[in-house]
C-alpha cells in the first residue's frame, strides 16, 4: 500500500470515528488533530474500538478521596 493509499485509509477511518462520536454525542472526546488518533489506527483498532477506549478513559471514577 502506498503512502497516499495509507493516508486515504486513515482519513476514512478518522471520518468514521468522527461520525460515531457525533452519533453518540461524544465528539468532545476526539482531538481536532487527526494525528492524535493515528497510533490507534496503526495498531489496527477499529474506529469503534478507539471511541470505546476514549469513552472508558473519560468516565468519572470519583475523586479518589474515599468519601461518600
Amino acid at each position: 500500500m502506498t503512502d497516499t493509499e495509507h493516508s486515504k485509509e486513515f482519513l476514512l477511518w478518522y471520518a468514521e470515528l468522527q461520525r460515531l462520536a457525533e452519533k453518540s454525542d461524544s465528539a468532545w472526546l476526539l482531538s481536532s488533530d487527526a494525528e492524535t488518533h493515528f497510533a490507534a489506527y496503526q495498531k489496527g483498532h477499529s474506529a469503534e474500538d478507539e471511541l470505546a477506549e476514549l469513552d472508558e478513559l473519560a468516565q468519572w471514577r470519583g475523586c479518589g478521596c474515599g468519601g461518600s
